[in-house]
């Protein structure tokens, strides 16, 4: 039997940095006659959303959870609406030692399971640590239990090797010893479950630096991951560019393209915020990663971790399940069905759309970061393009408000009515947008 590490769910606060981008609009204070600026006197952002410019089948790849289920909880109906496509876990939690496990309930769900070895030996301040003293014993038995242990069951699961070996409170040893363990655990692994794909190196922030070192170096020493994996915490409107300058470094040195997977998102101070987790879902699918994981803090009572109470890492309250503003965001991201179209982002606004033609939907979802309060003009363009959307069009707008850490019923509907289309096209005002808010807009046949 393999020991089992117990990890401590502490992280130390990210620097966070101001969302970034400036689009330019001439003469936004002539479209259709609205107001072009806030009550608080900022310029109205303009969101465009083109309906003539697909970019793929919508497949929720930004849907994922780091710890956030048990084989028990949350109820059912508070995971599968929200169409969850990865489960990170760590070792006691998937099925493999110990009892049951979520992978029969992430499997169901048409989930991947990644499972943190690290967990089932840890490195902890006073150690012992894998390799100590040359000593490996322990390590390769643990991992030797757990590829046999995933043959009996026959889960289809991917090796995550070691959580952020980039940080001193994952991995105490020298960076030379977490390569000895890296090549002879891809080694071992290959040998004995070759069709199991490998994840990593799962590096706390994109450290560029370290990143394309190791990279090097297991290009050099045919130990590759399958999967590249990073954690981002920061300014999401970063990650289409990181993920962008991987993909340019893996060309230019011949390494063959590979999925990558962002294993957590969302940083501690956006954990309640509901506009930059929107804002991390869209960059997410405009990086166009293979998968992404919720990540998991302390909530707001000191000493209690979202990382261990069936809470879908704070989505919910930890106590009562009632979903909280952000399970509301996943939410109407599992709504964005069909196919996602092109969102130009504006200053503080970032968006998600959709067009589902069997459903005779359009659905937008967007989130905010920002200060004090502003408008926005959310124009969508080509809407000739859909034989459903001619003449009268139904326009609900919902808002997904920042309560922090208060529950949320359901989101607010601030506008229903019938527009006219002109042009091919429709202008829908959005006024007084918090700082963090997220909103949800429907467009669909009058009926």
């Amino acid at each position: 039997m393999i020991r089992v590490i117990r990890r401590r769910f502490t992280r130390r606060p990210k620097k966070y940095l101001a969302c970034l981008g400036v689009i330019l609009v001439p003469g936004i204070g002539l479209l259709a006659g609205l107001p072009a600026v806030s009550s608080t006197g900022d310029i109205a952002e303009i969101l465009v959303v083109d309906l003539n410019k697909d970019k793929e089948p919508a497949t929720f790849r930004a849907s994922g959870f780091l710890h956030g289920i048990s084989n028990s909880g949350p109820a059912q109906e508070l995971v599968e609406p929200l169409k969850p496509r990865l489960f990170r876990a760590l070792v006691q939690h998937v099925g493999l030692v110990d009892g049951p496990g979520i992978y029969e309930r992430a499997a169901a769900l048409g989930a991947r399971v990644q499972v943190d070895l690290s967990s089932c030996h840890g490195c902890p301040e006073n150690g012992p640590c894998p390799g100590d003293n040359g000593d490996w014993t322990a390590w390769d038995s643990a991992v030797d239990y757990l590829i046999n242990a995933r043959k009996q069951k026959g889960y289809r699961i991917e090796w995550d090797i070691w959580n952020e070996p980039n940080l001193t409170e994952f991995w105490r040893r020298s960076h030379k010893v977490y390569l000895e363990l890296w090549a002879r655990t891809v080694r071992k692994i290959r040998s004995a479950d070759p069709r199991t794909k490998i994840v990593g190196p799962s590096i706390c922030g994109y450290d560029r630096e370290w990143l394309q070192r190791f990279l090097l170096w297991a290009k050099s020493n045919g130990v590759l991951p399958d999967v590249i994996s990073w954690h981002e915490f920061d300014d999401p409107r970063n990650i289409p560019a990181r993920v962008a300058d991987l993909r340019k470094f893996l060309k230019e040195n011949r390494i063959p393209l590979r999925p990558i997977s962002l294993n957590e998102i969302v940083g501690s101070h956006h954990q309640t915020k509901p506009g930059p987790t929107a804002i991390y879902l869209w960059a997410v699918e405009e990086a166009r990663v293979e998968s992404a994981a919720h990540s998991c803090w302390e909530d707001e009572t000191k000493g209690v971790s979202n990382c261990g109470n069936d809470s879908l890492d704070g989505l919910l309250s930890p106590t009562t399940k009632e979903p909280r503003s952000v399970w509301w965001v996943y939410r109407r991201y599992a709504d964005l069905t069909g196919t996602l179209v092109t969102v130009e982002p504006s200053r503080t606004i970032c968006g998600l759309a959709s067009v589902d033609v069997g459903k005779k939907q359009v659905g937008l979802l967007f989130g905010r970061d920002g200060q004090d309060k502003t408008n926005a003009r959310l124009q969508f363009i080509n809407l000739d393009r859909l034989g459903f959307l001619r003449d009268k069009v139904r326009v609900t707008v919902e808002r997904i408000p920042d309560l922090g850490w208060k529950p949320l019923q359901k989101p607010q509907v601030i506008h229903e009515s019938i527009r006219t289309v002109f042009g091919n096209e429709l202008i829908v005002p959005v006024p007084d947008i918090g700082p963090h808010d997220a909103f949800f807009v429907r467009l669909s046949p009058e009926r």
